[in-house]
């Protein structure tokens, strides 16, 4: 069990992976934050149009989000989530274009069976620069929610205090954790403009 109080941020990605499959939200909106930058970068090596490569960025998580289950550690996360989007692009592309492009003109399936054709992204201090940037706008906007919205969601997303242990330390019910915490996530999202979808 983690540590209470431990920063979601300074986690593993496989760390994170765990936590999201406990149903712990914020690991997602972590997972997101580090990745999205780089996901898009890679969708538009395939993808000129700029509109079309962000729908299909939410698509990929959306998709690697649903089949967490299926993600093996012995992968880097980056090899997996890139090889989703990879493929997600390709579902988007004409055959014609795939041709033009000497691409597969199969319809791509997610076969992560092939993931060790795919190798593992460079990392790119760019790329860090850019997430801290999101994740920095995401620390801002929990400040700007209503006081007792502001406190459940630091306890809950950035302390990574477990429902119960707010309930204790602000002599609350657990429900009433729980339907803030939920509101405080939905005005998060909406701030981000990020799809409910994705969580």
């Amino acid at each position: 069990m983690e540590a209470t109080g431990s920063k979601l941020t300074n986690l593993s990605d496989i760390e994170l992976v765990r936590l999201a499959l406990e149903q712990n939200q914020a690991a997602y909106i972590v997972l997101y934050t580090r990745y999205n930058a780089g996901v898009r970068s890679h969708i538009s090596r395939y993808i000129s149009q700029k509109e079309d490569a962000e729908d299909i960025c939410l698509e990929s998580f959306q998709k690697a989000f649903s089949q967490l289950a299926t993600y093996n550690p012995e992968y880097k996360f980056s090899t997996w989530i890139y090889r989703i989007a990879r493929n997600t692009a390709f579902d988007h592309m004409s055959r014609h274009d795939r041709e033009k492009n000497n691409m597969p003109t199969r319809s791509i399936s997610e076969d992560f069976a092939e993931l060790k054709e795919l190798p593992a992204a460079m990392h790119n201090p760019e790329e860090d620069i850019i997430n801290q940037q999101e994740y920095d706008k995401w620390l801002n906007n929990i400040e700007k929610l209503k006081e007792d919205y502001r406190t459940v969601a630091r306890m809950n997303l950035i302390e990574n205090f477990g429902y119960k242990e707010i309930a204790e330390a602000l002599e609350m019910p657990i429900n009433t954790v729980k339907t803030k915490i939920r509101r405080a996530k939905a005005m998060l999202l909406k701030m981000m403009e990020y799809s409910d979808e994705i969580l």
